[in-house]
């Protein structure tokens, strides 16, 4: 079964693949290269550039190339870059363009290198830029839809790492990065698999929200909790091995209304502000108190319980901020 965050990053590739065939359709023109040529190898290129980039630079399995110094870095990536075009050339000589046409396509290659290059960094910033926001988010901010503040029905999860500070005191500074980056990673995906959105990151934890609906779905809220779990049980000999431990996480659960809106001048972000978004934080800190994994408020757990979720009431207690108590419950078997 396709995942959503699949998707996700298919359609990061596609709008990568767009870009570079828009650009290369322009530079094809001005050096003279016939239509379909030069769009057959715009495709061809952004889509192998867009699959590298997504799928393995910004995965966890590139966190090696990623982490490689700047220049090493560079210089990979313009090999992979010159492999894809001079394949790319090749296949549109083979497939596309009629025999007599092989030599004046290799002829132009020279005139088209720097153009390839210019326009493959111009796309892995795009791509870069949409990962960093997040597909959904950029085009909110595109289209405006927040520039005006906006009432909506949210939930949100507040995942956090336990005990983050005796991993660092254990581990070190740089190799406790090392884990909690692995951590996030492995927590974040299970989040947009079921149709979540990472909110931000906050420091060694995550804010993740959906729509009201969509995080009651099918449970989504809760499903993605029990994969992020099971996630790292499948890890957690990979975890032994590496860093001598094994990660946990609390985590906290509410949902309601919210204001959202864009933030900021130069740098543009969208902003939940309201008293449920600071609920679900001290459902985490509860989470704490209490010690167990995950805690969610009552609203939620109400809702839930019409989708048959098996919640375990803990009790009803005030938090900081709020003045009437909230019922709080954790996850049954």
């Amino acid at each position: 079964m396709i995942n959503n965050t699949f998707v996700r990053k298919c359609i990061s590739v596609l709008i990568g693949t767009a870009c570079f065939v828009a650009a290369g359709l322009f530079v094809g023109r001005a050096i003279g290269a016939p239509t379909v040529n030069a769009l057959f190898v715009a495709a061809y290129i952004g889509l192998s550039i867009g699959t590298f980039e997504v799928f393995f630079v910004q995965s966890n399995t590139g966190g090696r190339f990623r982490s490689l110094p700047p220049l090493i870095h560079t210089l990979l990536y313009g090999v992979v870059i010159l492999v894809v075009y001079v394949i790319g050339i090749a296949l549109v000589a083979w497939l596309v363009a009629p025999p007599e046409q092989a030599a004046e396509i290799y002829a132009r290659i020279p005139k088209s290198m720097p153009a390839v290059f210019a326009i493959t960094v111009v796309t892995v910033l795009i791509l870069r830029v949409v990962s960093f926001l997040g597909a959904r988010n950029l085009w909110s901010l595109l289209i405006g839809r927040y520039h005006r503040p906006v009432f909506e029905k949210r939930v949100f999860l507040f995942i956090d790492l336990k005990d983050s500070t005796s991993i660092t005191e254990e581990l070190g500074a740089q190799r406790a990065r090392e884990f909690i980056s692995r951590f996030l990673f492995d927590i974040s995906k299970p989040v947009t698999d079921h149709r979540g959105d990472v909110y931000k990151y906050m420091g060694d934890g995550v804010i993740a929200t959906w729509e009201w609906n969509e995080a009651l779905a099918n449970a989504n809220v809760i499903r993605a909790l029990r994969a992020a779990q099971k996630s790292l049980d499948e890890r957690g000999p990979a975890y032994e091995k590496e860093f001598g431990r094994r990660p946990a996480f609390r985590a906290g659960v509410h949902g309601g209304d919210v204001i959202v809106s864009e933030q900021g001048d130069l740098r543009r972000a969208i902003e939940y502000n309201g008293d449920n978004i600071n609920i679900a934080a001290r459902m985490e800190q509860k989470a704490k108190d209490h010690n167990l994994p995950v805690i969610i408020s009552g609203v939620l757990a109400d809702a839930l319980k019409a989708g048959a979720v098996p919640l375990t009431r803990v009790g009803e207690e005030t938090v900081k901020g709020i003045s009437k108590p909230i019922a709080l419950f954790t996850l049954g078997d």
